[in-house]
């Protein structure tokens, strides 16, 4: 796996970090025996190349193949493009809602052109269904002997801020250990 760190750098979410993990080895495989989270991987790594240096994806010259090869997963480092977030809820009502990265939006799209100018996107749902959080996990199983509990209210994400009547934030998570990239902590 990649252990990927992104920071957003425009917008009104600027600074704020989220993290995703790409598959680079194992899990299943396709009929020729390659990974198949790994062509996933790469499709959206190029995705992001093509993006940051404003590729049309289907330019197939000499040119753009060269711009898009890479010594190693290391030349993502720093690598600055457009992209959608969305909000994944919580499969645990223990744990608040995720950002993860949605799509990276391509030259040609409209929201590229506005976001490669400056200018603000307003924050549209996405084309992908919301995956519905587990409310499963919330009840026990009757056999379990335990008493059903009503779900937690969800906690607030991180540029929230908490309501007065809610009780005492809680502490944040400690930061990583500073002992390199972060793709490589993991």
């Amino acid at each position: 796996m990649l252990d990927c760190e992104f920071t957003v750098t425009a917008g009104p979410h600027i600074r704020r970090k989220f993290w995703q993990t790409f598959t680079v080895v194992g899990g299943k495989v396709d009929d020729q025996g390659v990974s198949i989270g790994w062509k996933i991987s790469k499709g959206v790594f190029r995705a992001m190349i093509d993006s940051a240096l404003g590729l049309d994806s289907q330019d197939m010259s000499e040119a753009a193949k060269a711009k898009r090869m890479l010594r190693g997963l290391s030349d993502l480092h720093g690598i600055t493009f457009a992209a959608k977030v969305r909000v994944e809820p919580a499969n645990d009502p223990r744990y608040s809602d995720s950002n993860r990265l949605d799509r990276v939006v391509l030259p040609g799209e409209p929201e590229y052109a506005k976001v490669m100018a400056g200018e603000a996107v307003a924050a549209a749902p996405s084309n992908r269904p919301a995956r519905p959080p587990a409310a499963a996990a919330a009840t026990p199983p009757a056999w379990s002997g335990q008493a059903a509990t009503a779900p937690a209210a969800p906690a607030p994400r991180m540029w929230e801020r908490p309501a007065a009547a809610s009780p005492a934030p809680q502490p944040a998570a400690p930061a990583p250990a500073a002992s390199g990239p972060s793709w490589l902590n993991g």
